[in-house]
């Protein structure tokens, strides 16, 4: 259970970031970064292209997921661990990015979909469940006596993620921040900070 309280709190301040940093326009829609996207990758990939913001995102957690390798000695099962963290960290940031988003909300996720994801099944992108089973199929190859452990962490995610998006429902990301115009830029609610004379 700590594990998935423990991951829950990384994923959702992950989202929280990355609103920060995208507004309403997911996938570094907006942001200046560079793209890949030919036609035979967005085909492997459910529509996204690779960005120069994800590659380098994805390769900093890919890092930081692994951090325990450095006080531990090198296993398989360990490493099934990690990858099995990380996969399912990429999938519940991402939805808790949609939750607390101002301008989405579950009802615009659910209804209208996002162009980054092509392929849905009943409302949420493939990628959600290929992420889950891969994340499954880690501990399922290198550690099998953890499978009840991963169990016991998927349903504490799932109660988290229900919790959250009844909060957001609740105090809803506008609280924290208002729209300012329709290009993704925020204003916070409170007033800023003044700064110091120099």
């Amino acid at each position: 259970m700590k594990d998935g309280l423990f991951l829950f709190a990384a994923c959702w301040l992950l989202a929280k970031v990355e609103i920060h940093v995208e507004g309403d326009h997911g996938w570094a829609e907006r942001l200046p970064t560079w793209r890949f996207g030919p036609s035979w990758y967005l085909a492997l990939t459910n529509g996204k292209p690779l960005t120069g913001y994800h590659l380098f995102l994805t390769g900093f957690l890919f890092l930081v997921f692994h951090m325990p390798l450095i006080f531990l000695p090198f296993s398989w099962a360990v490493e099934g661990r990690v990858l099995s963290l990380f996969f399912m960290n990429a999938v519940v940031w991402d939805f808790q990015w949609f939750v607390w988003n101002p301008a989405w909300g579950v009802k615009r996720f659910v209804t209208e979909g996002a162009w980054w994801f092509k392929k849905r099944l009943f409302g949420f992108p493939v990628d959600y469940y290929t992420g889950v089973f891969i994340s499954w199929s880690c501990v399922r190859l290198f550690c099998p006596a953890d499978l009840q452990r991963w169990t016991a962490m998927a349903a504490t995610l799932a109660a988290m993620t229900a919790a959250s998006v009844a909060a957001a429902s609740v105090v809803g990301g506008a609280r924290f921040e208002k729209r300012v115009d329709g290009r993704g830029r925020h204003e916070p609610a409170l007033p800023p900070i003044e700064r110091l004379p120099s």
